[in-house]
């Protein structure tokens, strides 16, 4: 252990803590996420694990060489069995000032959809539908495993139901969230517990999909079979991966990282949304406490 700490990476000195020179609160914000992925990709990049910017994240990289300008949060995502490897070996890795956080690690974060986040400890963010969790609250960098998908168009429509049942069931789960905007949701939260355990028989469930097919390369990639989201790309339109820049580093994207947001977002995600739906996620930032 000894040895270990004497070895162990100063992130201070590689990536110092900037969030102070925000010129406002998602500045700032953003600034503390760009820091986690700095960390992220140099724990990867040591370990030979391969991530890659996704979701918004990936369209900011695009169409804007960085943040989406209103955006408060920073998604990637892994291949299966490299996400595996990154769980092993981000708990020693990462500085004091962050935290690997899944069921297994923080007690109190049972959302199960979403498997992982890396959290900031010197800062607080809120989501609608959040405020009686217990759990780790600070700003946070999604990390979202993803699998093999088979291309026989029986098997892999087989493998689409049962992601939509998956899908369906985490919205009904969700329903406790957000409560505010229907009576069809107020209804839908009295089931919690029917739909929890839904999910968790599910993710049970699906686990020797998980473990069956995570070689090759004919194949589909897709968001993981313990998350809802459906979007599937070629493994070839993904690997191997290339670098993009973002705002001030050099981050792993898809090759065809047009077709991979073709896929999300439609033919024009170059167009920015009027500013009436430039939404957020947070109820509430903080990113200096």
């Amino acid at each position: 252990m000894g040895d270990y700490m004497k070895n162990k990476v100063c992130f201070e000195d590689l990536f110092p803590d900037n969030r102070r020179e925000g010129e406002t609160t998602l500045r700032q914000a953003q600034f503390v996420m760009l820091r986690m992925l700095k960390v992220i990709d140099y724990i990867c990049r040591k370990h030979g694990i391969q991530y890659w910017l996704c979701s918004g994240t990936l369209l900011g990289a695009v169409r804007h060489k960085g943040f989406i300008p209103w955006d408060d949060d920073l998604d990637i995502s892994m291949l299966r069995e490299d996400y595996e490897r990154f769980l092993e070996v981000a708990e020693a890795e990462l500085p004091d000032d962050m935290m690997l956080q899944t069921r297994k690690t923080d007690p109190h974060y049972h959302y199960l959809p979403l498997p992982c986040k890396i959290r900031d400890r010197k800062s607080f963010t809120l989501s609608p539908g959040y405020e009686d969790e217990a759990c780790e609250k600070g700003l946070f960098v999604d990390i979202f495993p993803t699998d093999r998908y088979h291309t026989n168009r029986w098997i892999f429509g087989v493998e689409k139901l049962l992601k939509r049942y998956n899908r369906f069931i985490c919205k009904c789960l969700d329903s406790i969230y957000f409560t505010h905007e229907s009576p069809i949701r107020k209804i839908l939260a009295h089931f919690y517990p029917l739909f929890h355990f839904l999910v968790k028989r599910y993710q049970k469930f699906v686990r020797k999909f998980i473990n069956r097919n995570q070689g090759g390369t004919d194949c589909f990639i897709g968001a993981g079979w313990d998350t809802p989201w459906i979007r599937y790309i070629r493994y070839e339109e993904l690997m191997p991966l290339s670098e993009m820049a973002f705002e001030d580093g050099m981050f792993y994207v898809p090759r065809n990282a047009g077709l991979y947001l073709e896929t999300i977002y439609g033919a024009d995600y170059m167009t920015p949304p009027p500013e009436d739906q430039r939404s957020r996620h947070a109820s509430v930032l903080k990113p200096i406490l």
